[in-house]
């Protein structure tokens, strides 16, 4: 029984087919976590240092594989990595350098990466009275700024007189949005700690705004101080802020998240908070000076989020099993006719 030459085209068609969804399938395997622990980096005192593997053992119990980046990124240390925390910076030796920063960028800019910066206020540590600390923000905007996010960090403190753990400066926020898609990271969350931190604004047509004036489809903020009675304040001799004045009341954001369209069809994510999740009295916090707060909800909610992709999809599994069918049934009919010949 010869073979017509059309009847060859199958496989090869099939092939065509099913390897797309293969790579689909493939791309729904574990996800992998950064964190970025480089020697000398995060501003994680000894005695706070018990959260990093709290955090690892939650995100690890999550089903995520966990790593950690102890000597500096590189394109290579990036490779297969779905997420990177940036921590809070340690002082001006610690901050990321140019070559690092386009390792980040060309990394998120493959698409469906999250990223997460954290930062701190203008609040001068002992260590840091003869250097100064605007790297705490100006850094981690570099890192904004190359991958084409519209959120930056303001270089100033906010304080909350109204709703803290005891202390103006220990904003603990219970103002969270709920719109779409935004609730998918503020669900199920009352209220958050955010010790000593700057806040987030914006960044369009190539001047720092208040982040209302890019809050859109694809940006949102995600907790605030009471409304109206955050207040900014100034702790060192840089500038007070970008967009505001030392005594100012507003309401401040104390984080926001975006997706980036990285063009292709493609989108990567990126939170930014005015506290960190690696660092010092981090963002982590399930209860400080007596307060209860939802620290772990709110960073299990942003990963979920974060690694949920968002790019333009492949074939859903109904399309899979479809073309499984289609094939089998031509290879029959393929059969029975040149059987009867």
């Amino acid at each position: 029984m010869r073979i017509p030459k059309y009847a060859l085209l199958v496989v090869p068609l099939a092939v065509l087919f099913v390897l797309p969804a293969f790579s689909a399938i493939s791309a729904q395997q574990q996800k992998v976590i950064a964190l970025d622990l480089t020697e000398g980096r995060p501003k994680d005192p000894g005695h706070e240092t018990a959260w990093i593997p709290a955090i690892e053992g939650n995100l690890t119990q999550a089903g995520y594989r966990v790593i950690e980046i102890t000597d500096g990124i590189t394109p290579e240390k990036l490779q297969g990595v779905d997420a990177l925390v940036v921590p809070k910076l340690y002082n001006a030796q610690s901050v990321y350098s140019n070559a690092e920063i386009r390792a980040i960028a060309d990394w998120f800019k493959e698409g469906d990466k999250f990223l997460w910066i954290g930062a701190d206020s203008d609040w001068v540590e002992d260590y840091l009275k003869d250097t100064g600390c605007g790297f705490k923000t100006v850094n981690p905007n570099k890192i904004l700024e190359a991958v084409g996010s519209h959120l930056r960090l303001d270089p100033c403190s906010i304080e909350d007189p109204e709703t803290n753990a005891g202390a103006p400066y220990r904003v603990v926020s219970n103002h969270t949005n709920k719109q779409p898609w935004a609730s998918e990271i503020t669900q199920g969350v009352t209220q958050v700690l955010f010790h000593g931190p700057t806040h987030v604004i914006g960044y369009k047509d190539g001047q720092y705004v208040p982040l209302d004036q890019v809050l859109g489809d694809n940006l949102m903020w995600l907790f605030e101080t009471t409304p109206g009675k955050g207040v900014v304040v100034d702790h060192d001799d840089d500038p007070t802020s970008y967009v505001y004045q030392e005594g100012d009341n507003i309401t401040a954001y104390l984080a926001a998240a975006e997706k980036v369209d990285v063009g292709g069809g493609k989108i990567s994510k990126v939170i930014v908070t005015g506290e960190s999740l690696i660092g010092d009295r981090c963002v982590f916090n399930w209860e400080y000076h007596g307060v209860r707060l939802d620290g772990p909800k709110f960073v299990m909610n942003a990963f979920a989020w974060g690694l949920k992709p968002e790019s333009a999809p492949g074939p859903g599994m109904d399309v899979i099993i479809g073309g499984i069918v289609v094939i089998v049934i031509i290879v029959a009919v393929l059969y029975f006719a040149l059987a009867k010949k």
